[in-house]
């Protein structure tokens, strides 16, 4: 998809030792059953692909050769294994995957293959490889001769290989269902070399619906993909349950083949319909649709147990790659963009808590109209004012974790260990305190989005946490009635 820049269940335990036994011994004749020459049954979950895109800088969808972010025209075999080595080897590295999808098109196999096989090879070397074929325009190929001919070299070249998977087309939008299948259908009976767990056949449309797959008999066995981003929603839904459902509904009752190939959301500033997000703390839970989405989506694919594919790992000039690089050749140096998105990837992918627990993150909040910090003073007197003061990125005093309670947040300075507090002030205007540890509803905070901002309405009192237009620093922090005002807006930033 051209982009913006642009496990949960518990396996049942079983009665008796004499119901286990049937039960394995049934298994194992079912998948023996299953099993035919060239053909491998799909795995029972697909969570074992941990994967990331490795992209070309004017996206995939090219009229002409392909060249991942580090590759160019000038490479020859050797140097393109060790732009991969570095890339796939660094990518690997900073987030634990062990899969890369790599472009590949008519062009770059009929004109650029002795080069490019050079950085296949070398990442064929550290893991799994998702050949993926993209069309240049429509949704399909130009010419069905030539997409033939260009499978025949890639399969030709890679089917033996364990490593490798194939991806008969990404986003074939142009295809009805019944014509996507029969091309599937023509792909398989052409190559039954491939096992078929090892091929990826996309939803229809944009690779959305995986059932239009999944149900047909002639294509069992097969790996389906499916992609899901936040512009795939207009307007975009604004809960996690709301992205979750969402991408159930697109995978349906074929997660032990799916595979979601691409997803992602911004990793670095930047703007979107005329709203500017500085850099997104997805550690910490509605502070905007895009956080919706990536906690909801990683989600409910730990839930499901399938793989995933990050969009991209690494593409020069996307605000949705997860690393960042600098220098050529074999001095390429990837730097990871933003910790708590490769939270979220990880927990996708199984690992981890998702940035919850077990240390935590912290966070200045910064006033949208002001530019000053909330800050606790360094006070840890039950009682004591919050400030709002110019922001410090190394003062702890403005460093701030956001714990959940329920449906609600609290906010914990770094600092003294005390908690953001309404203190049961209603009065428009008072100020914003900050107390130990209690069970009070006026340390419970609902926190909304707001644009590219947030807001905290506190749940003891109903008012809103408010800069109150106050610019000097050292002044009171407030609280007030909802207004749409930007004393009432807030940003996450990343500290310490």
């Amino acid at each position: 998809m051209s982009k913006e820049r642009s496990s949960a269940s518990t396996a049942s335990r079983a009665a008796g030792l004499a119901k286990a036994i049937r039960l394995l011994i049934a298994c194992a004749l079912a998948v023996a059953a299953a099993v035919t020459v060239g053909q491998h049954r799909a795995q029972a979950s697909t969570n074992q692909l941990r994967g990331v895109n490795w992209a070309d800088q004017r996206d995939n969808f090219v009229n002409g050769v392909l060249y991942p972010s580090g590759l160019s025209s000038s490479d020859t075999y050797s140097s393109a294994a060790t732009v991969a080595n570095q890339v796939v080897g660094q990518m690997y590295s900073i987030t634990g995957a062990n899969t890369v999808r790599i472009p590949i098109n008519e062009p770059t196999v009929s004109t650029f293959w002795g080069t490019y096989t050079g950085a296949v090879d070398a990442a064929l070397s550290k893991g799994n490889v998702i050949l993926a074929y993209w069309a240049y325009s429509g949704g399909k190929p130009a010419s069905t001769s030539a997409f033939y001919s260009m499978w025949d070299t890639v399969v030709a070249k890679y089917a033996g290989n364990a490593n490798a998977y194939f991806e008969v087309i990404n986003e074939p939008y142009a295809y009805s269902a019944t014509d996507l299948d029969n091309l599937y259908n023509t792909w398989l009976t052409r190559y039954p070399s491939v096992p078929r767990s090892r091929v990826i056949l996309d939803g229809t449309g944009d690779a959305q619906n995986a059932a239009a797959v999944g149900n047909d008999s002639r294509l069992n066995n097969t790996l389906i993909g499916i992609h899901d981003y936040s512009f795939f929603v207009s307007p975009p839904y604004t809960t996690e349950s709301q992205w979750a459902n969402h991408l159930a509904g697109e995978i349906g009752g074929f997660a032990s083949r799916t595979v979601v190939t691409e997803w992602g959301a911004p990793m670095s500033p930047g703007t979107k319909n005329g709203v500017y997000y500085n850099t997104i703390n997805y550690d910490v839970p509605n502070t905007n649709y895009f956080d919706d989405y990536v906690r909801g989506e990683s989600s409910e694919m730990r839930a499901l147990g399938v793989g995933s594919v990050y969009w991209p790992g690494l593409r020069d000039g996307d605000w949705y790659s997860m690393t960042s690089k600098t220098g050529s050749g074999a001095s390429i140096t990837l730097s990871l963009v933003n910790s708590s998105g490769l939270d979220r990837l990880q927990y996708a992918w199984g690992i981890g808590n998702g940035g919850s627990g077990g240390g935590a993150t912290y966070d200045q909040i910064r006033n949208a109209a002001t530019g000053l910090c909330i800050d606790g003073t360094g006070s840890t007197t039950n009682g004591a004012t919050v400030e709002q003061s110019t922001c410090d990125s190394a003062n702890t005093n403005q460093q701030w974790t956001v714990v959940a309670d329920g449906s609600y947040e609290r906010i914990q300075n770094r600092a003294t260990g005390l908690f953001l507090d309404g203190m049961g002030r209603t009065a428009n205007g008072s100020a914003v305190g900050q107390w130990s540890d209690s069970n009070s509803t006026n340390q419970q905070w609902t926190v909304s989005a707001d644009g590219g901002n947030v807001r905290f309405a506190d749940r003891g009192t109903g008012l809103y946490v408010d800069g109150m237009g106050r610019t000097a620093s050292g002044s009171d922090l407030g609280q007030y009635s909802s207004s749409s005002s930007a004393n009432q807006q807030w940003q996450f930033v990343p500290a310490g």
